[in-house]
């Protein structure tokens, strides 16, 4: 089956007269723009696996570490449609033979990046982190970040990947900032790894925003490091109490050294001080942490999303050694 291209990749609508909620979300884009200049990467990128259906490509799951455990979460996606909703037994035969090659009961995953069952295509997708950064300062949330009403929202399920949507002056100028970017990296950067950005420049020149990420990090003298985080900033500040009641304690039991009735007491004050700040920085047993906000990206080309690059799984996963596609 042929699928289609996907239509405006390379292009930005501009919208004069945004609807009420996107207009005030673009002032916001606007007014941190100036605040914070600069691109800082937000850590290494997610992956994940999207969907084509017709002209439409949705996200299935984000959030993965590397394209070996994306390519498990695409094998559980096919298994539990094919079980819950695909009705023709061809197609359903299909999705559990790929899912048996990406996630195999014995012997290597088969390191295939794109699929075609039936009417769908299924393909691995790569998604950049980065943070806005003004005077040696993060982003924190925007005035209009909300959380989402979804528990999985982190993992962008079903999330329409449309570069054609309405957008502001000040997103369409974020997207045409982040088409050349490349994010720093740490020294040295292997030749082929800065190869492969500027060919995704060329192949993938389109740019779309998804919804951000919130961390929590602690500030350590001049260093910073990562606590928790969330899909909302809400939720953030919930998962650094959780961090002091929940966390901190059961680290301690499996250190063998349980924390005594003392320091249960302070951190349970420690929570309760989190959850009556609006933060976003928090001034908790002598220590400082801040929620910031992690914007994410994704390049898109003619053919759609960026899938994997070849140097990937090497850098970001595990040791592990997935079969070649053939």
């Amino acid at each position: 089956m042929a699928f289609s291209l996907m239509p405006g990749y390379d292009r930005i609508n501009v919208v004069a007269d945004l609807e009420l909620v996107a207009a005030m979300r673009d002032k916001d884009l606007g007014d941190r723009i100036r605040t914070y200049p600069r691109f800082i990467t937000g850590g290494g990128p997610d992956f994940g696996f999207a969907i084509q259906t017709g002209t439409t490509w949705r996200i299935g799951s984000a959030g993965g570490d590397d394209p070996y455990g994306a390519r498990i979460g695409l094998a559980s996606h096919l298994r539990v449609e094919s079980r819950e909703r695909e009705t023709d037994p061809d197609v359903r035969r299909a999705m559990l033979a790929a899912a048996d090659k990406l996630d195999p009961e014995s012997g290597e995953q088969l390191a295939k990046d794109e699929w075609e069952i039936g009417p769908r295509r299924y393909r691995l997708i790569r998604v950049e982190k980065f943070i806005l950064l003004g005077d040696r300062v993060m982003e924190p949330p925007r005035p209009t970040d909300v959380d989402p009403p979804d528990t999985d929202a982190a993992l962008l399920q079903d999330h329409l990947i449309d570069p054609l949507a309405p957008a502001g002056v000040w997103e369409a100028r974020m997207r045409l900032n982040l088409v050349g970017w490349v994010p720093p990296l740490p020294e040295p950067v292997p030749e082929a790894v800065m190869m492969e950005a500027r060919h995704a420049i060329r192949t993938h020149p389109g740019v779309v925003l998804l919804p951000p990420e919130f961390n929590v990090v602690e500030f350590e003298g001049d260093s910073l490091r990562n606590i928790t985080g969330a899909d909302g900033p809400a939720r953030a500040r919930t998962n650094l109490a959780f961090h002091f009641v929940e966390a901190l304690p059961r680290i301690r039991e499996w250190e063998g050294d349980p924390a005594t009735p003392a320091e249960l007491a302070v951190w349970k004050k420690a929570a309760e001080q989190v959850e009556a700040s609006p933060g976003p920085v928090f001034e908790v047993l002598g220590r400082r942490y801040c929620i910031v906000r992690v914007s994410r990206m994704m390049r898109l080309g003619r053919d759609g999303p960026e899938g994997p690059r070849p140097s990937d799984q090497e850098r970001y996963g595990w040791p592990r050694n997935p079969q070649p596609q053939s």
